[in-house]
């Protein structure tokens, strides 16, 4: 989902941008940045029909680094903006990723599907 990555990459700087925090910005590129790479390349290989979980299983990674990050500062600052917001998405994000590896992962496209059961 590459919106995720380019959600927490937005926020890094945006949250700089606001504060002048060079952590958040830091913090935002860093994990955004690999968030949004790792979509993007298991979306790649997801649309030539070959198994993208070692990328969900990094994304999961990463968003359990991130919530796990923020809930650390949660409960050191108590604000809900930014760290409250960031640990819903995170969460929502990890209990999504996490379906998707219970559930049997992606399955490749239909037409891919369908293309490879006629030519055999």
């Amino acid at each position: 989902m590459p919106s995720s990555g380019g959600l927490v990459l937005g926020g890094g700087i945006i949250g700089f941008l606001l504060s002048g925090n060079a952590k958040a910005l830091g913090s935002g590129v860093l994990y955004g940045g690999a968030l949004l790479a790792l979509s993007i390349l298991s979306l790649k290989i997801w649309r030539k029909g070959k198994s993208s979980l070692p990328f969900i299983l990094g994304q999961a990674a990463l968003s359990a680094a991130l919530l796990w990050k923020n809930l650390q500062i949660y409960t050191l600052t108590k604000k809900v903006l930014p760290a409250g917001l960031n640990i819903v998405i995170s969460a929502a994000m990890l209990c999504f990723y996490s379906y998707v590896v219970i559930s049997g992962g992606n399955p490749p496209p239909k037409k891919l599907k369908s293309a490879a059961v006629v030519s055999s």
